[in-house]
């Protein structure tokens, strides 16, 4: 088992981009294993291809905008909600550009949280602290949901590092969790937001 704190991750994709990768492939590659996920749970239990991503500003949400894309080019309904404001980061941004017409973009409020499944990619390795009551109130929306709630790299509102969880962090059923494991996603303690952890190769 591949165990990697957000710097070593870092070290090891910077390694892989040295070594004739990208970041933009890798980004690529972690939202294309993410998608192939979701397809595979859809067909394994039945569930409607229907996805709500909730996204931030950051590479976490680079990952979610190259999902929503490839979601809906394989005839998904699929939303996308942007939680944070400011800038996206270059990565992002990038992708956000590449979204198709037939992802519907909705604000917080007016998302349908019953989609069959609910994908967070709002923080991922970057986050510590506390979340702001903002982001929780939508995060109890998403947890309440009937949907499959899945988890890009690390539970939003998680330490990858520490395991420290904020209140009102996001709750996933199923973490997909890019090039390794990060130690946060171990302890027994974070089983409930954590769920079952699903180590996806992105390259590195």
């Amino acid at each position: 088992m591949r165990i990697l704190t957000a710097a070593q991750m870092k070290a090891a994709e910077d390694a892989a981009v040295a070594g004739g990768s990208s970041y933009a492939a890798l980004m690529e590659n972690a939202g294309r294993a993410a998608t192939e996920t979701l397809q595979t749970l859809a067909d394994e239990r039945g569930l409607p291809h229907s996805a709500l991503l909730l996204c931030g500003k950051g590479n976490n949400a680079g990952d979610a905008f190259v999902m929503a894309r490839r979601l809906a080019r394989a005839g998904w309904q699929v939303q996308l909600v942007r939680l944070l404001d400011g800038k996206l980061s270059p990565l992002a941004a990038q992708n956000a550009c590449r979204l198709p017409c037939t992802v519907a973009q909705k604000s917080a409020q007016t998302a349908n949280y019953s989609a069959a499944f609910v994908v967070d990619g709002v923080f991922g390795t970057g986050f510590s602290g506390e979340l702001a009551d903002d982001i929780q109130t939508v995060f109890g929306w998403a947890n309440a949901a009937p949907g499959l709630r899945v988890a890009l790299d690390v539970p939003s509102g998680l330490n990858c590092d520490s395991g420290e969880a904020s209140p009102g962090c996001f709750a996933a059923a199923i973490t997909l969790a890019f090039g390794a494991r990060k130690p946060g996603l171990l302890l027994p303690q974070n089983a409930p937001l954590v769920g079952e952890v699903r180590c996806l190769d992105i390259g590195l």
